[in-house]
């Protein structure tokens, strides 16, 4: 069945609609326990386009403190940035603030976070000479933009991707979880770069060929 350019196909009940449960999931938890800054910023009227561009900068900012080996204040700034991550698209609505522009520079704040992050890992582990890890990070780099790509591309063409269980959402919050944690160990965070590593191309596999079968329908 033909569908015009632009208008998703529903998903099948056991491939996109799971991942679409799993982001709402995920936006269901930090809305509940960020409640207190979700409130206060919707209060505030400050522009939804505003909170994106400085979610982004804790993001940049996360990337210079892994840089440089810190990865205590990295934590916190990437903290930072997924809250406000959370808050934009919450005062766009709460404000009725919704625009094309403002999804739009969403999306590429959050490729901007996705790469300052990435590269700040690749660079600590280069300083610390264990390659491995940087050519891991620099995977996860690729493959997250590629996640991202298919998605747009597919749903551009008619067809809802949504699959696959590492989405951005699930991906930040178990990277954050290896950030916050590594103090304990060193091989947390490098746990956790394997963990999303697997699970990120699984995500990448399960969303090429939910397109494939989205487009020989």
């Amino acid at each position: 069945m033909e569908v015009p350019p632009g208008e998703a196909k529903e998903p099948d009940e056991d491939e996109s609609t799971r991942g679409q449960r799993r982001e709402e999931g995920l936006r269901w938890f930090g809305d509940f326990y960020f409640r207190p800054f979700l409130w206060a910023f919707g209060k505030s009227g400050i522009s939804p386009n505003v909170i994106t561009i400085l979610g982004m900068g804790c993001g940049v900012v996360c990337g210079y403190f892994l840089a440089v080996g810190n990865v205590p204040l990295a934590a916190v700034f990437f903290a930072l940035s997924g809250v406000l991550d959370l808050v934009d698209g919450y005062v766009a609505k709460k404000l009725d603030k919704v625009t094309v522009f403002g999804s739009f520079l969403d999306s590429f704040s959050d490729r901007i976070s996705d790469a300052a992050i990435y590269l700040g890992i690749a660079v600590l582990y280069l300083r610390r000479g264990e390659g491995v890890y940087v050519g891991l990070a620099l995977v996860l780099l690729v493959v997250s933009f590629l996640i991202s790509y298919t998605r747009a591309k597919a749903e551009g063409i008619g067809v809802v991707c949504k699959s696959g269980l590492m989405s951005r959402a699930p991906r930040f919050l178990v990277l954050g979880i290896g950030l916050f944690f590594n103090g304990l160990s060193p091989w947390v965070l490098k746990g956790v770069l394997w963990l999303v590593a697997a699970l990120s191309l699984e995500t990448m596999v399960s969303r090429i060929f939910e397109v494939w079968k989205g487009t020989r329908a």
